[in-house]
C-alpha cells in the first residue's frame, strides 16, 4: 500500500463528489509532470490525502486502476487550459469531520516531506506546480495519526473502504476466469451474501444468534471467513457462514467480537462497551454449539479477524 497526496484546490468539489482524480497527461507544453504520471502508478486500496485551500478535507482509497479519459464535463471552465486528454482514477472519498492544516504541524510533517515533488514546500505552502505526489509510510502514518486524534472512528472507516476496493478487484478477476458464466454470477452474489450462498446458509442457520430474530428479511447471510479471504468454494460454502442482524453483522465484520468453538460471544475491546449497552448486547450470552466445518471458519475469524487476543 501506498500513500499518496492530491493538491486540487481548483478541481475539489468536482472529484470529491465524483468519485475521482484526474490529471491531464502533459503539461500545456506538452512537457512531462511526474505528478500527472503518478496517476497511472497508483494501486487498488493506495490512501490519498485530499488538499484544497490550504487544509486536508478528505482521506480516499483508490479503487480501480486508473483509465485514459477526457477531462471530466463537470469541470465545465476550469482548466480550460490543460490538455483535455488525461488519466482518471476512481477514489472512495470519506469527508473529514475537522479538518487538518498541516501548517499546524509543519514541525513534524516538514522532516518527513519528499525530497522532489513534495506536495506542500517546508513552510507549510502549498505547491501549485505540484498535483498528486507519493508520500511516505512515515508522512502517511504520521498525517493518519494527527486525523485520528481528531476523529477515533476513521480507521474503521478507511478500513471499510479498503476492503470494498480489495472485494472490486477480486470481483474484476473473477469475471476474467474461463469459467461458466452462472458460475461466476453466484460467486459475485455471494459477496454481498445473495444467491446460492444464502441460501446454503439458510439450510444451516435458522436465525440470528444474538438478536433472536428469524424474519430472514431482516438478516444478512454474513461469511465467516471474509468473502476477500476464501477461495470460491468457501465463497458458497454454508458452514462460512451466519445469519446475522446488520448491525451484529458489521461488529463481526469488523472484528468487535466473535465466538469460541463452544458459543460464547467474545468481545474485542472496551471500546464498544456503549455500543453494546446501547443496543442491548448480553456479552455474557452463548450463542449455541456450531458443526465442525463451522468451527474450522471461526478459527480463521478468531486468528486473522476478530480484534482480541
Amino acid at each position: 500500500m501506498k500513500y499518496w497526496w492530491v493538491n486540487h484546490k481548483q478541481t475539489f468539489n468536482e472529484e470529491l463528489s465524483g468519485g475521482y482524480i484526474w490529471s491531464p497527461k502533459a503539461n500545456k507544453n506538452g512537457a512531462r509532470n511526474q505528478t500527472y504520471i503518478n496517476l497511472t502508478l497508483a494501486s487498488t486500496g493506495d490512501r490519498i490525502f485530499s488538499y484544497a485551500n490550504g487544509e486536508i478535507k478528505a482521506v480516499g482509497i483508490v479503487s480501480h486502476l486508473f483509465e485514459e479519459k477526457q477531462k471530466p464535463s463537470d469541470f465545465g471552465k476550469t482548466g480550460d487550459q490543460w490538455d483535455n486528454n488525461g488519466w482518471l482514477v476512481q477514489v472512495n472519498w470519506t469527508m473529514l469531520s475537522s479538518f487538518v492544516k498541516p501548517k499546524d504541524h509543519i514541525s513534524t510533517i516538514a522532516p518527513l516531506l519528499p525530497e522532489r515533488n513534495s506536495p506542500i514546500q517546508k513552510n507549510g505552502n502549498g505547491n501549485q506546480s505540484c498535483y498528486l505526489a507519493e508520500i511516505s509510510i512515515d508522512l502517511g502514518s504520521r498525517l493518519l495519526a494527527i486525523i485520528s486524534n481528531r476523529e477515533t472512528a476513521i480507521t474503521g472507516v478507511l478500513y471499510d473502504l479498503e476492503k470494498d476496493a480489495n472485494e472490486n478487484e477480486i470481483e474484476h478477476d473473477i469475471k476474467q476466469l474461463q469459467i461458466a458464466e452462472t458460475e461466476k454470477e453466484q460467486i459475485i452474489k455471494s459477496r454481498r451474501g445473495q444467491g446460492t450462498f444464502r441460501i446454503n446458509v439458510e439450510k444451516i442457520e435458522s436465525g440470528c444468534r444474538i438478536t433472536g430474530i428469524t424474519d430472514r428479511r431482516f438478516l444478512v447471510a454474513s461469511h465467516i471467513k471474509p468473502w476477500r479471504d476464501s477461495d470460491n468454494t468457501e465463497r458458497l460454502d454454508g458452514s462460512n457462514g451466519l445469519l446475522l442482524s446488520p448491525h451484529i453483522d458489521k461488529l463481526f465484520d469488523n472484528g468487535w467480537i466473535s465466538f469460541s468453538d463452544d458459543g460464547l460471544m467474545l468481545i474485542a475491546s472496551n471500546e464498544i462497551s456503549d455500543i453494546l449497552q446501547a443496543w442491548k448486547i448480553d456479552s455474557n450470552k452463548c450463542v449455541g454449539s456450531f458443526h465442525e466445518r463451522q468451527k474450522n471458519y471461526l478459527g480463521y475469524h478468531r486468528k486473522n479477524i476478530y480484534r482480541g487476543t
